[in-house]
């Protein structure tokens, strides 16, 4: 027996029919832009709106057994994540739908639909040296984010994306990206957002920059 279980923002129930076709049709169109342990998408909208759709690696037997009866899905979660993200004010690309598919009550399949960000990721810090102002500007987001109680499931600097913006306080605005297996905690520990924060990067100059700046601004 499958079924689906298909959760769509508001603004995009008009496209149900499509989006509840996606596990058959994800091959069929947009553009694949990663293919990795998950496979990504782009695709534009008949009104021209660029949307990214995840679709999740097929789970493992103990993993199907896990979603399908025990856990939230990695789906279920990067959807009400960022819905949670927005209202605490922290960017993130907007969740439009998730989609999981369920063969006798197991998790077999699964897809998150999301607004486009094509803004470069922070790996520009660990690469090259002198980007005090953008170091600045990911320690207030992080800051942002561990007083909301958001804990990052992956802090890799892969998962920040920037872009200049002169009305932030140090002059680019940030984005948080692949957060499903994030979690909140309301007012989490010294060690949690420490721990938290250890998997930024393995480059010791960036790290100990950000660290710096972080420390800085959580004391302030």
């Amino acid at each position: 027996m499958v079924s689906k279980k298909v959760i769509i923002d508001s603004q995009y129930e008009n496209h149900r029919k499509w989006i509840e076709s996606l596990p058959e049709t994800f091959d069929e169109g947009g553009e694949l832009i990663y293919d990795g342990r998950n496979r990504v998408r782009l695709y534009t909208m008949s009104d021209g709106t660029k949307i990214v759709i995840k679709r999740y690696k097929r789970p493992m037997v103990h993993q199907m057994v896990a979603y399908g009866f025990f856990c939230k899905s990695k789906m279920l979660r990067a959807y009400y994540y960022a819905k949670r993200l927005l209202e605490c004010s922290i960017d993130t690309p907007a969740p439009i739908a998730f989609v999981e598919v369920r063969h006798f009550g197991l998790l077999t399949d699964g897809f998150f639909l999301s607004s486009y960000n094509p803004d470069p990721d922070c790996r520009i810090l660990r690469e090259e040296e002198g980007h005090t102002q953008l170091t600045n500007a990911l320690a207030e987001h992080l800051v942002r984010e561990h007083r909301c109680g958001f804990l990052h499931g992956d802090t890799n600097l892969s998962n920040f994306l920037y872009r200049p913006d002169e009305s932030e306080r140090y002059g680019f605005h940030i984005s948080t990206i692949d957060i499903n297996r994030s979690r909140f905690r309301e007012n989490p520990t010294e060690e949690e957002r420490m721990k938290c924060l250890s998997r930024l990067t393995h480059v010791k100059r960036a790290y100990d920059e950000i660290l710096e700046a972080y420390n800085k601004q959580w004391n302030s």
